[in-house]
């Protein structure tokens, strides 16, 4: 603080001798004297130093001056307008003194913009000339080309220059053609990614830093592949979304994931709504410690809720959810509740509710993994279809507000248990929304995340690693990816635009072609002569293409680009839905997978 003080006051210092500089020199070129200075200068530097403060010029640092410096600088022309005025009045418009008047404030300008100018100048060159010099520091620095000239490109540039970075940035590759064959900070634009493997090879740089956070999949995949066959070291900028997820206001380098050759897609939150959804309320996020629900009480966390109350059956996992959300500090408190339960249990739930009167609920437990469900259908109905009854039900009776069911994409026409069961799931949402005018259930479905536990993905992965062969089920195969972050914000987002009784849907993007993407893992992470790709055939239920839930025929716009309105079909025969969720743990396996399917008209199981 004192540091900060005592520069603010030099500046202030040198401000008023430039200022005083200019005063002499304006009257001196309009009169030809410098009679009356003194009589108008303390006025003048008084006014044109408060304006400096008040528009914040001196918090401006020198280093990080630009164009903003020079517009706020722009308020020294207020300050000696004012000054003038209180001096001359009305003969401020005197020929002579408006020439004193003008010539004055054009010169203070020069010379208070001037010397910052000159002295970051210095600096950069005193930089450049260190680091960039025939130094140690420089010979010990690995030298890196960066994909991507924008402005996270030139930050990445500044901090190499200014040795913050630990890479000496010798180029850039940008697909811009404007900008290819020029100089960014006395760094040379090679051109588009064909010039990627020649800027690599010539410049010998061991680094490819890839430095724009909206890219395709096949620019990136392009870019890696490039920089995998010259051995070449690859790091990544995180993405927006990463970085305003995570509060970040650095550019921390990472390594590169199997998740960004899936390219990066923008993604646009507006967390107000959200906000308003969350904060002072109690929260109740059934399924916590899965992978989605883990992120739903993460991101709800961040958002200042009342109270979070996470419940999962699995007791290891719910004790490390705790103590992760409470940054290790304790196992529960007040404000973070675990609560250990089956949804099954009926009893238990209403007295949950009861206990907690949540506000809002994310109900995202559930079975999910689909050959296992075919291999155990009574399971997946009793817990998917049952259990989420016992929470939306209770949620109902106790008029929480509002009810978010997290869906899947396997609803759509669904092929196989799990996803006829999470249809039903749809159908009692939008009957106890009908019922119950005080609650608003809304259901959101959205297809594969990535990382998710024993999803494909991070399978392959351990394939690699384990030098086995990675099987996949057919080389036509194709899945939707999010990254489990992305989809739960906007879980969050639907969940603030549904009304109540609506199916959302998120636009999840490219499909990916399982098959040629394994073969990219194996390329970047494994030996191609070790690792091979084996074809299983399809599992029990399993599509060969999930459906597109974004499609337009099927879906109607909301103010957010990538959430939609799914158009549904379909109800519950309520007396004989609320009869069988009575006797589900005593009916048979057939009569249950009967019922699933008389219920869910689009059932067709695939064998």
């Amino acid at each position: 603080m004192k540091s900060r003080t005592i520069r603010i006051a030099a500046l202030a210092l040198i401000d008023i001798i430039a200022f005083y500089v200019s005063l002499v020199l304006a009257l001196f070129l309009v009169k030809g004297t410098t009679e009356g200075l003194l009589r108008i200068a303390f006025i003048i530097f008084i006014s044109q130093v408060a304006c400096f403060f008040i528009f914040k010029v001196y918090k401006v640092r020198l280093l990080d001056s630009s164009l903003e410096l020079a517009i706020r600088g722009m308020s020294l022309a207020i300050g000696s307008a004012i000054g003038f005025i209180i001096i001359y009045n009305k003969n401020i418009f005197e020929l002579s003194t408006f020439r004193v008047f003008i010539a004055y404030t054009f010169l203070s300008y020069f010379f208070t913009m001037g010397y910052r100018v000159l002295y970051r100048f210095f600096v950069n060159h005193r930089n450049v000339r260190i680091y960039n010099g025939n130094n140690s520091l420089n010979d010990c620095r690995e030298k890196a080309i960066v994909f991507g000239a924008g402005e996270i490109g030139k930050t990445l540039a500044r901090q190499s220059i200014g040795g913050k970075l630990p890479y000496n940035v010798v180029g850039f590759i940008d697909d811009e053609d404007i900008k290819s064959g020029t100089l960014i900070l006395n760094k040379p634009v090679y051109g588009n990614i064909d010039k990627l493997e020649d800027a690599l090879v010539n410049t010998k740089a061991k680094t490819l830093i890839i430095a724009i956070t909206q890219l395709s999949a096949e620019k990136m995949q392009e870019a890696v592949a490039i920089a995998n066959g010259l051995s070449r070291e690859i790091k990544i900028v995180p993405s927006l979304f990463e970085l305003e997820n995570n509060n970040k206001r650095t550019l921390d380098l990472r390594n590169l994931d199997y998740k960004d050759l899936l390219g990066r897609k923008l993604i646009e939150i507006d967390r107000e709504p959200i906000r308003e959804m969350i904060e002072n309320k109690v929260v109740l996020v059934t399924g916590a410690c899965g992978s989605i629900g883990s992120e739903i009480a993460r991101q709800a966390k961040s958002y200042n809720p009342k109270k979070l109350i996470i419940l999962d059956i699995d007791e290891s996992s719910l004790h490390d959810s705790a103590l992760r959300l409470l940054n290790y500090k304790s196992e529960w408190s007040d404000e973070v509740v675990p609560v250990l339960c089956d949804i099954k249990n009926k009893e238990k739930i209403d007295q949950i509710i009861e206990q907690y009167k949540p506000d809002i609920i994310f109900h995202a437990a559930a079975y999910k993994h689909v050959p296992l469900i075919q291999l155990y259908p009574e399971e997946g109905i009793r817990t998917n279809v049952g259990g989420s009854f016992n929470v939306l039900s209770s949620a109902a009776k106790h008029k929480v507000k509002k009810v978010v069911v997290i869906s899947t994409d396997k609803a759509v026409n669904p092929t196989n248990v799990m996803g006829a069961t999470k249809r039903m799931v749809e159908l009692e949402a939008a009957m106890l929304n009908e019922e119950n005018p005080d609650t608003d259930f809304v259901c959101v479905r959205f297809g594969n995340v990535l990382g998710s536990r024993g999803s494909m993905l991070p399978l392959f992965i351990e394939e690699i690693q384990a030098g086995v062969d990675i099987t996949v089920t057919d080389k036509k195969i194709i899945r939707y990816f999010m990254a489990i972050p992305e989809a739960v914000s906007l879980v969050f987002l639907a969940g603030s635009i549904g009304k109540g009784g609506e199916v959302m849907v998120l636009d999840m993007g490219q499909p990916v072609n399982i098959y040629d993407f394994a073969t990219r893992l194996i390329e970047m992470y494994g030996d191609p002569q070790k690792n091979k790709i084996r074809i299983t055939g399809l599992r029990p239920g399993e599509k060969m293409y999930e459906e597109l839930l974004a499609n337009r025929d099927n879906t109607i716009p909301t103010s957010n680009k990538l959430i939609f309105k799914a158009k549904v079909t379909g109800s519950l025969n309520k007396e004989e839905f609320k009869q069988i969720i009575k006797d589900l743990n005593v009916l048979s396996l057939n009569t249950l997978k009967q019922w699933v399917k008389e219920t869910v008209a689009e059932f067709d199981e695939a064998k």
